[in-house]
């Protein structure tokens, strides 16, 4: 069990260090550097059974690009390793307060690998918590002193996470058989 917590908190260490912001490498502001206190306590949370995502937002993964009508390319990420986020005409996430944002689409190769959504006000991230737990449960919590939840499946990883500093809120869940193709 300690292994399987070990394997966990490292995996989401490595998965928050890969996703922050340069900020906090290039500023001069050293007023914020994240820290991550383990959380001994955490268990692995999985989905309950017929809910784990076979896709996003009623795309499927591994889904071709050309096949999706109305996307608009948003950003490359070269850096990780190749990724093109984006848009779908007319779509977004109704939040539990009923506010409508975003949803990134994240394509490898041209194929669906990735869906995120992204919140800029604490109202929203609370929103966005709320619908996250309510369809999905609370998630595991391998930090004391971050909010940041996640939910392993046998095809998919996905994370909820709020950062104090910037106010912004992430969810995202991707596929763990894409994920084998890009390494």
């Amino acid at each position: 069990m300690k292994k399987l917590i070990g394997i966990l908190i490292s995996f989401s260490l490595v998965m928050a260090m890969g996703c922050t912001e340069t900020r906090y490498f290039t500023s001069s502001d050293t007023s914020y550097i994240p820290t991550y206190l383990p959380n001994e306590n955490c268990k692995l949370v999985s989905f309950k059974p017929g809910l784990e995502p076979a896709g996003f937002n009623g795309v499927k993964w591994e889904t071709e690009l050309s096949i999706l009508g109305e996307m608009k390319l948003y950003r490359k990420e070269p850096s990780h390793g190749g990724i093109e986020f984006y848009l779908k005409a007319g779509d977004a996430y109704k939040l539990r307060n009923g506010k409508l944002v975003p949803i990134y689409y994240g394509f490898w190769r041209g194929k669906f690998y990735v869906g995120v959504v992204k919140t800029e006000q604490v109202s929203d991230w609370e929103a966005l918590k709320e619908s996250v737990f309510e369809k999905y449960g609370v998630g595991a919590k391998p930090f004391n002193n971050q909010e940041e939840y996640l939910w392993i499946g046998k095809d998919v990883t996905m994370a909820l996470r709020y950062d104090r500093y910037s106010k912004a809120g992430l969810y995202y869940i991707r596929s763990h058989t894409m994920e084998k193709q890009m390494n």
